[in-house]
């Protein structure tokens, strides 16, 4: 399926800021590659979603919290939020961006969305 990550964050790893809201296409990385020690090891948890990693498209400073949206069953669908990225410089080859994986949270969602505050 086809997967975009989309934010504010910036151009590259000196800071540079953009003008309008970014898109680009990403790779997703499976668990077993994103969890190998050269990759991102035990930081990679299976309640994570990876994508990158190609040293060409990935967040960077200031994308965290936005969406990873995947294209599937001719439906748009929010599959993780961005959580963490290498220190210093990004798109750096074997450590792509980390994303929450939001179907490992669907039922939390769900139970929050119902809870009645007094």
């Amino acid at each position: 399926f086809t997967c975009y990550i989309t934010g504010w964050g910036s151009m590259d790893h000196f800071g540079n800021s953009p003008d309008k809201l970014q898109q680009a296409p990403i790779n997703i990385v499976e668990h077993a590659v994103c969890s190998k020690p050269e990759w991102w090891g035990s930081l990679a948890l299976k309640t994570m979603v990876c994508a990158g990693g190609d040293g060409i498209i990935s967040g960077c400073h200031g994308d965290s919290g936005g969406p990873l949206h995947c294209f599937s069953d001719d439906v748009w669908r929010v599959h993780g939020i961005v959580s963490y990225g290498p220190a210093g410089m990004c798109n750096q080859v074997s450590k792509p961006t980390v994303f929450t994986r939001v179907s490992s949270f669907i039922y939390w969602m769900y139970l929050v969305s119902i809870l009645k505050h007094y």
